[in-house]
């Protein structure tokens, strides 16, 4: 018995059960996704408030006043600095420039110990307190001290460094904010100050001070110290240790804006309920709660994941 042969038919292209198997599909996907979300409303990660102290700074921008003696060129020629070009500490008679001019060399001292800069900004003969305290303008732009360098060219009587005179008092003049316990440290004629926020606090002893509208201040400080580094510019950043405070610290992701506040999600019983809050970021990924939050508060980790509702905890 002979077969016939019979070719096989094309299969032909079924749009409605592809669209049939897609909509399936995509019904599951979205099911599963779903069911994923519930299970991490209902099943947020935890974090409890713990007690912290957070310190209260106020950084203030201003300027620095000290006494100084411009060193000038005896002659037209070439200057050199023996010492370098600094700020260095150098002592009375020490030789802190040299003039190359017709073949001999011009030595110029300091008149006494200090701290020698080659370089000067302009501001050493005009850079006074009489100025600078008066009024409540805002103080003086500066920039920094360009150093000049060994072998360049200068004329008689031109500046080719300065000497700032030791010892002394460094002296600041400087806008404040008045916050947490500065009007008490004020009224006993000091602050706590630092140098930069890691520094431990010192005293710095309140010469002049003018409360101003706004709870500002405008301050005259001697401060505890004088480091070499500082006469290259009288421009300066002061931190004012203004007291401390505790509260209860948490996650920075705990944080979330809603409605216009900053509020975390916090644990109560089987429920998660929406909190305003009030406090500021400290570094390293904390938040300290001044307002709104006890220690020992149970909130949900990450903010962004979580939303107002029932939750199971176990």
């Amino acid at each position: 018995m002979v077969r016939r042969f019979q070719p096989e038919k094309k299969k032909r292209f079924r749009p409605l059960y592809w669209l049939f198997v897609l909509a399936v599909a995509a019904a599951w996907f979205f099911a599963f996704k779903a069911y994923f979300q519930r299970y991490e409303y209902l099943h947020p990660d935890i974090t409890w408030a713990v007690p912290g102290i957070d310190n209260d700074t106020e950084i203030v921008n201003g300027v620095l006043l000290w006494t100084e003696r411009v060193l000038a060129a005896p002659a037209d020629g070439t200057v050199s600095y023996p010492q370098g070009g600094g700020p260095v500490r150098v002592a009375k008679g020490a030789v802190v420039a040299r003039v190359a001019a017709g073949g001999k060399n011009l030595d110029i001292k300091a008149t006494q110990q200090g701290y020698f800069v080659a370089g000067v900004d302009g501001l050493e003969n005009s850079w006074r307190y009489a100025d600078l305290w008066p009024g409540t303008d805002l103080l003086p732009q500066t920039g920094r001290i360009e150093l000049i360098k060994n072998g360049t060219a200068v004329l008689r009587g031109q500046a080719v460094g300065k000497l700032i005179e030791q010892p002394q008092d460094l002296r600041f003049i400087g806008y404040a904010t008045i916050m947490g316990n500065m009007e008490s440290q004020i009224k006993g004629k000091s602050l706590k100050v630092k140098m930069d926020e890691e520094d431990t606090d010192s005293r710095a002893e309140i010469r002049v001070y003018n409360e101003l509208p706004g709870g500002k201040v405008k301050l005259h400080l001697t401060l505890p110290w004088f480091q070499p580094s500082v006469v290259m510019s009288r421009a300066y950043r002061l931190v004012i240790e203004a007291g401390s405070s505790e509260g209860a610290i948490v996650p920075y992701t705990a944080l979330l804006e809603k409605n216009g506040e900053i509020g975390v999600y916090l644990i109560r019983g089987s429920r998660v309920i929406f909190k305003p809050v009030e406090g500021k970021y400290i570094g390293d990924g904390k938040f300290i709660v001044r307002k709104g939050l006890s220690v020992g508060d149970a909130v949900v980790e990450d903010a962004s994941t979580a939303r107002e509702g029932r939750i199971q905890l176990w």
